[in-house]
C-alpha cells in the first residue's frame, strides 16, 4: 500500500492530511486546557500532516504545501469567498501542475547556461534529434531548434495549460513538435539526446527505461538530479544555485 502511495503523492498528501486532522481533533478532546487560537490549531494540523508526509517519504517539495493547506483552506472559507473561487483555484492548479501527479515531478525551468550546454553536447551531429521529457514551457528544445535547423526537437509535457504555452511559443519553430503526452510514453527509440529536469523520484525508473528503449549511444541529460547509483559521463556545473549541474550519461 506504502509503494501505492508513494507513486502518486497527491494521495500521500491527502492521506497525511486526513490523518492529521483526526489526531489534532483527537488531541482537542484530551487537552482541553490547551488553549490556542484558531491558527495555532491550523498550523498545528498542518505540522503533523507533514510530520506524516515525511514519514510516508512525501517527496520534499511537497511538504511545505501539506503544512499550509489547512491554514490556506480555513482563511479561504473565512473570506466568504463563493465556492466557485474554490473550484478555479483547484482547476487552475491542475491545469499547471496535473501532470505531476503520475511523475512526481514539480514545474522546473531551465536556464539559459543548461540550453547553451545541450546544444554543446549535440554541436558534432548535423541534424541531431533531441527530446525533452516533462518539458515545462519547452525552452531548452526551442533552443536547439535555433541553433540547429536541419534537427528535429520534440517537447513532451502532460499539464494541459503548460503544454499549451509551450506550444504557443513554438509556433514559429518549424523544426520544434510539442506532444501533451506522458514522458513515459514518448518515443525516444532514435533519440540522440534526451533532457530531463524532473525530481529524485522518477530518476531510478527513467534510467532504466533510457537503457531499455534509447540506442546506443545516445545521451540521457539529467538537470540537477543524478541517476542513483550510477557514475555520469560527465558532470557540467551551472551559474545559479549551488546544486545546478548538468549529469551526462551515455547509453
Amino acid at each position: 500500500m506504502l509503494n501505492g502511495l508513494r507513486k502518486f503523492p497527491v494521495l500521500t498528501a491527502f492521506v497525511a492530511l486526513v490523518v492529521a486532522g483526526f489526531a489534532v481533533h483527537a488531541l482537542i478532546g484530551v487537552l482541553p486546557a490547551l488553549e490556542l487560537p484558531a491558527w495555532g490549531w491550523w498550523l498545528a494540523h498542518g505540522a503533523v500532516a507533514a510530520l506524516i508526509g515525511w514519514l510516508l517519504k512525501l517527496p520534499r517539495w511537497w511538504l511545505p504545501l501539506v503544512l499550509l493547506a489547512p491554514t490556506a483552506f480555513a482563511l479561504l472559507l473565512l473570506s466568504g469567498a463563493p465556492p466557485w473561487v474554490s473550484l478555479l483555484a483547484l482547476v487552475v492548479l491542475l491545469l499547471l501542475y496535473g501532470g505531476g501527479v503520475r511523475t512526481r515531478v514539480p514545474l522546473y525551468l531551465s536556464n539559459r547556461a543548461a540550453c547553451e550546454e545541450l546544444v554543446r553536447l549535440v554541436e558534432h551531429l548535423p541534424s541531431p534529434l533531441a527530446l525533452d521529457l516533462g518539458a515545462g514551457f519547452g525552452g531548452p528544445m526551442r533552443a536547439l531548434a535555433r541553433r540547429f535547423p536541419n534537427g528535429r526537437f520534440v517537447s513532451v509535457e502532460a499539464s494541459p495549460a503548460t503544454w499549451l504555452v509551450a506550444w504557443l511559443l513554438a509556433l514559429p519553430a518549424r523544426n520544434v513538435r510539442v506532444a501533451w503526452a506522458d514522458l513515459w510514453l514518448a518515443d525516444i527509440t532514435d533519440a540522440d539526446l534526451v533532457y530531463v529536469f524532473l525530481s529524485p523520484e522518477p530518476m531510478p525508473e527513467l534510467w532504466l527505461h533510457f537503457c531499455a528503449t534509447a540506442k546506443p549511444g545516445a545521451l540521457l541529460v539529467s538537470n540537477t538530479f543524478a541517476v542513483p547509483g550510477i557514475d555520469a559521463q560527465s558532470v557540467i556545473e551551472l551559474p545559479g544555485r549551488a546544486d545546478a549541474r548538468l549529469f551526462v550519461y551515455r547509453r
